[in-house]
């Protein structure tokens, strides 16, 4: 093999070594973060306050119809649940009389949400949980 053919070789070793290596992460133990059903829900989910570089909890779906709305999002700290409630109700208030939160643990069921968070303009926020 000619030199400068073994050090292209010698260059796309090392180019996928390194790729390798950034997909690894840097040792996060967290998953990739879960895909948003609806434009609805990515348009929640971006306006998240990352911590880092990290994300606490991201919207997988959401609807809405006749000044109600139905979020489901998944978390890692569902004892958040109020907060994350919050930052989605918030910038949403003057376009919604009633906001559904379900919050679900990251990668638990689908069907089965740990909290819920209601908002309504007259009770403000109001937790329920499901979980023990």
């Amino acid at each position: 093999m000619p030199p400068r053919l073994a050090w292209i070789a010698f260059a796309w070793i090392a180019a996928l070594v390194g790729l390798a290596a950034a997909m690894q992460g840097s040792g996060s133990s967290r998953p990739p973060r879960p895909f948003a059903t609806n434009a609805l829900a990515r348009s929640i989910s971006d306006a998240q306050p990352m911590a880092g570089r990290r994300w606490q909890w991201t919207a997988t779906s959401a609807t809405s119809a006749m000044r109600g709305m139905v979020v489901h999002v998944e978390a890692f700290d569902v004892k958040q649940a109020r907060q994350i409630a919050a930052a989605i109700v918030e910038p949403r208030r003057a376009q919604f009389d009633d906001i559904l939160v379900y919050v679900h643990h990251v990668g638990g069921s689908v069907g089965l949400a740990a909290r819920r968070v209601e908002w309504t303009p007259r009770g403000g926020y109001e937790e329920i949980t499901y979980e023990k």
